[in-house]
């Protein structure tokens, strides 16, 4: 984990192939940046399923709410960085 704070958590992810992060509904608003080439899947509370491709210095946000499984199913790894906005300035 690179910061958690009282405004924000940031954090580096690495999934090895085959490997995932498990079911989790995110607390916060939050914004993914892939550091390295790589494809992953979310797989939704329903079942459905996304493919996302990671690309380095290229983002993504989702909101608070958001919940899913994040599955490597290929054979490289997945490395992304994730800023989560736990308060906003006023």
């Amino acid at each position: 984990m690179f910061l958690d704070d009282d405004r924000f958590r940031i954090t580096e992810w690495t999934i090895e192939p085959g490997d995932a992060i498990e079911m989790h509904e995110h607390e916060y608003d939050y914004a993914v940046v892939g550091v390295e080439r790589s494809v992953m899947w979310a797989v939704l509370p329903d079942g459905s399923e996304l493919e996302v491709q990671v690309e380095p210095g290229v983002a993504y946000t989702r909101q608070a709410g958001a919940a899913h499984q994040m599955e490597n199913r290929g054979d490289v790894r997945v490395v992304f960085t994730e800023v989560e906005a736990k308060a906003y300035a006023k």
